[in-house]
């Protein structure tokens, strides 16, 4: 059976926006059962309006429609500072990708196109970040209720979170070289942050492997949603029991030797960069399952891993590689 709508459960945040108390416990409920199971939930009612997601959209189109050149004269240059543009090919941690990527931040967005060369970019991306940003936080603060860890945990280890924000375009490209050994639109992978959320177009061919047995299966686009999963850092300090869960893209269920062009908005949340990643036990008996590891170096050390154009780079990262 195939993951899809009924599976990974659709929630509306809509009585956490607007409800009680009461609703905003139940919602928080729903979202725990979601991330402690497969590690992902389809939030609607989000509060996010659709018109601006497709704005998004389609400033990511006219982006990556600009000449390589171009698109070099924005390359992204430091793992510690992760913004900027990324090439087909650029990201491949144990096979090839083929995509490309602009990043873009909360506090340094030097590698951004200015208003006289792309009109309306920056500051379209500018608000739609905080957008995700409130959304995300609400979204940890019902974690954070449902773990009765108090709900305002999550806000004193993001007060000063630099999140990434990305576009992502993977070009129209023949069936056959994502066939090859190593090849993907994107390789399986867990992320690596505390959680993240997507927006998809309708094109298809995300999929998850939720319990880990190699058997993927698909995650479908629905309109209206974001689709939000666990990363690697929330199931360290939750010790396991949020689940980061391995993910792919690869070729949609289409027929054709030539695949279309899939677009994707990722937001990635991380925590402050100085906190201590420590899991969190429920008893004295509760054996923690994973090291501590510093946030900040976490980052930086698998953002080094992933692209090819920083292998150069190096960072202490002390127990992180402890995953």
């Amino acid at each position: 059976m195939e993951v899809d709508a009924a599976e990974i459960a659709v929630v509306s945040f809509e009585r956490v926006l607007s409800g009680d108390d009461t609703a905003k416990r139940a919602v928080s409920k729903e979202i725990y059962d979601a991330f402690s199971t497969v590690g992902w939930v389809y939030i609607k009612d989000h509060g996010i309006p659709q018109t601006r997601v497709d704005s998004v959209f389609e400033l990511a189109k006219i982006f990556f429609d600009l000449p390589l050149e171009k698109k070099y004269s924005w390359r992204l240059k430091d793992a510690k500072v992760n913004q900027g543009y990324t090439g087909d090919g650029d990201e491949a941690n144990g096979g090839v990708d083929h995509k490309e990527c602009y990043e873009h931040r909360r506090y340094n967005n030097d590698l951004c196109p200015s208003a006289e060369e792309l009109p309306g970019f920056r500051d379209t991306l500018d608000e739609f970040y905080g957008q995700c940003l409130t959304l995300g936080l609400n979204v940890l603060k019902c974690l954070a209720m449902a773990l009765e860890l108090g709900d305002n945990f999550f806000d004193n280890i993001t007060k000063t979170a630099d999140p990434q924000l990305r576009l992502v375009h993977y070009p129209s490209i023949e069936r056959k070289i994502l066939e090859q050994e190593g090849h993907a639109r994107i390789i399986p992978h867990t992320d690596f942050g505390l959680c993240t959320l997507l927006f998809q177009d309708q094109t298809g061919g995300l999929e998850v492997d939720p319990f880990h047995t190699g058997e993927f299966k698909q995650a479908l686009p629905i309109p209206g949603t974001v689709l939000i999963n666990i990363a690697d850092l929330m199931q360290r300090l939750t010790n396991g029991r949020c689940r980061s869960t391995i993910h792919r893209v690869v070729s949609p269920k289409t027929p054709g030797d030539i695949l279309p062009a899939r677009y994707s908005i990722p937001f990635f949340i991380h925590p402050d960069a100085d906190v201590l990643i420590d899991p969190i036990t429920k008893s004295q008996d509760e054996v923690k399952k994973y090291e501590p590891v510093n946030a900040g170096e976490w980052r930086v050390f698998n953002t080094i891993k992933n692209y090819t154009t920083l292998k150069g780079s190096s960072v202490p990262i002390g127990s992180a590689t402890a995953a």
